[in-house]
This record gives structure tokens, sequence and C-alpha cells, in this order.
């Protein structure tokens, strides 16, 4: 068996099990070093492919259902060994683990806390502009039993402190969170800022109705600078590799 340095957050909700993956426990070369879970940045295939065996391995059960992220606000019901371009997907299903690939940007999940639907959205500054978190709930909630009694949680990400952005990115979140955005913006150079993904999240999701206790953050540490254990585009560039979140509703039921 073999044992890879996942987190795992507290129990989140009875049945509903977070994992996520660092860069340590693989067999891919530098600069992707060492467990990247994406086949799309340049690393060796037959590396991503022990990479996913070792995961599988170590995370028994039914096979990962995986997306083609794109940045955009599609949210499709998950579908084993189908891979659909989609930034969020869900499931009504038990045993059927969802996951999404980052390398910096925000993964939050989102749960009906009768764990009769759960889904998990890739949220960069493209899919929030987008809408892809509101666009992940309001299909939770149409499909949950158990209305609007949810759970959020904001799995680990790049932190305000080396997300600095450009004036068009600010102008892009403007026309959607015109409320929200100020807050989650630090001072930086002229017409640029450092922006907190997380705090944006966090107020799109009180905004969607969601109570300060149904929401939680697995990790504050930043992926870029909280030393070597994350992948981080911002810090590698192209030599980046991805690590894995994962969620999925254990049992019968």
């Amino acid at each position: 068996m073999v044992s890879l340095p996942l987190w795992a957050p507290a129990a989140v909700l009875d049945g509903i099990e977070i994992r996520v993956s660092t860069r340590e426990g693989g067999v891919s070369p530098s600069p992707y070093d060492s467990l990247n879970l994406a086949d799309h940045v340049g690393d060796k295939a037959e590396s991503v492919d022990e990479n996913r065996r070792r995961l599988a391995e170590a995370l028994p059960g039914h096979a990962v259902c995986w997306l083609n992220q794109v940045h955009g606000v599609s949210a499709v019901e998950a579908a084993p060994g189908v891979v659909p371009d989609a930034d969020a997907h869900w499931t009504a299903a038990r045993n059927l683990p969802l996951a999404v690939l980052t390398a910096d940007c925000l993964p939050v999940v989102l749960m009906a806390r009768d764990a009769s639907c759960v889904g998990i959205a890739h949220a960069g500054w493209r899919g929030l502009a987008a809408g892809v978190v509101e666009n992940g709930l309001s299909t939770l909630l149409e499909e949950a039993r158990s209305g609007e009694d949810r759970v959020a949680v904001i799995a680990p990400h790049i932190g305000a402190c080396c997300y600095e952005v450009d004036q068009p990115v600010i102008e892009a979140l403007q026309v959607r969170y015109a409320d929200g955005l100020e807050d989650a913006c630090r001072p930086s150079r002229p017409h640029h800022v450092h922006l907190d993904l997380g705090q944006l999240v966090m107020a799109i999701l009180l905004k969607a109705g969601f109570r300060a206790d149904q929401i939680g953050v697995v990790s504050d540490s930043c992926t870029s600078c909280s030393g070597k254990g994350f992948h981080s585009f911002r810090r590698d560039g192209d030599g980046a590799g991805r690590m894995l979140h994962r969620i999925v509703v254990s049992g019968s039921g």
C-alpha cells in the first residue's frame, strides 16, 4: 500500500471525505517533482500515469472523476470515465470521487448537509468573473434533498501575499462583484492590487445565503510561499505541476 502525504481536513460532515494532495510522493522529475497529477503541463505521460496509480492505491475505491478545466463556468454531473470540458462537477451518487486540479487557483467544495449531493469547483479569477461558484451552487440546490441547508469548504490556494493582479483583472471581476471586491483587495503598486481569492469567495458565498458557520477553510497556507509543499504556477511558471482536491460521499444510502 502506497502512503502519500495527503491533507485530510477535520471531518466536515458525516460520510463525506475530503483529501488534498501535495507535491510529495510521486515520480515526476524536476520541475514537476514529484507528485504531479496533471497530464497537460509537459510532464512525462508515464510519470503522470504512475502518480495517478499511486494516488488510486493510497485512496482505494472507485476511479476519480476528472475534468478538462478551461477556466469557465460550466458545472456538469460527474460520470465515470468521462472527462468533460468544465470547471465544476457534482454528484448525488455514493462512492464516486470528484476532483479538480490546481496550482494556485481556489477549489471550493459545496455539499448538501444531508450528503445527498456534493460538488467541487475550480475557481481562478476568470472562473470567478464568469460565475463558476454561483453556477455550481445553483446546480447543488437543484439536486440536493436538503434544500438550502448546505456547507462549503475553501481548500488551499494562493494567498493575497503572492497574488498581485492588474487593472484588467479587477475590471473583469467588478462587473459581477462590485460590492464585495474592495474588501478582497490589498494595496500594491499603481494599477495593481493583491487579490485575496479566499476573501472574495467567502463574500460570494455569504451573498448567496450561506452563514459564516456553514463555510470552512482547509488551510490558511499560501500555495505559492508556504514552502515547497504545494505546486504553484505563480512561483514556478510553466514548470508547475498540479495537485488534487478530492471529495467523495462514502457508504450506501
